[in-house]
């Protein structure tokens, strides 16, 4: 029985994302999110950093499209990487596999419509 690992993040781009090949020529392209999360409404946000991994086509289009302080939303499924450290310890990372990713701007034609409207990478 497979468990269910879905998320779904909206956050800003803390650095330009990096993309790369592996051994077989597939496409993945990785970044990162800041996430603020509040606790009360008098509070300062807590800022989470969560790590985004996408693959192939979509890979290639978040390596052309995205970009430091651009607002996103990615829609996939949470994966571990565990390694061994230089120090011998064992260590652990959470990250995100980006399905989908949608761009959340403001619009710029009227000042007083507060909706977002997201475009979206197509899913592949």
């Amino acid at each position: 029985m497979q468990n269910v690992a879905a998320a779904t993040i909206e956050g800003f781009v803390t650095q330009n994302p990096v993309l790369k090949k592996t051994k077989t020529g597939k496409s993945v392209c990785t970044f990162s999110l800041a996430v603020n999360h509040f606790t009360r409404m008098d509070d300062n946000p807590k800022v989470s950093f969560i790590e985004v991994e996408t693959w192939e086509r979509i890979a290639e289009i978040c390596s052309e499209s995205v970009a430091k302080g651009k607002r996103l939303l990615v829609i996939g499924g949470l994966r571990q990487d565990r390694w061994e450290g230089k120090d011998g310890k064992m260590q652990s990372r959470i990250k995100i596999v980006g399905n989908e990713v949608r761009f959340l701007e403001t619009p710029k034609k009227k000042q007083d419509d507060a909706e977002m409207q997201p475009t979206e990478i197509p899913r592949t």
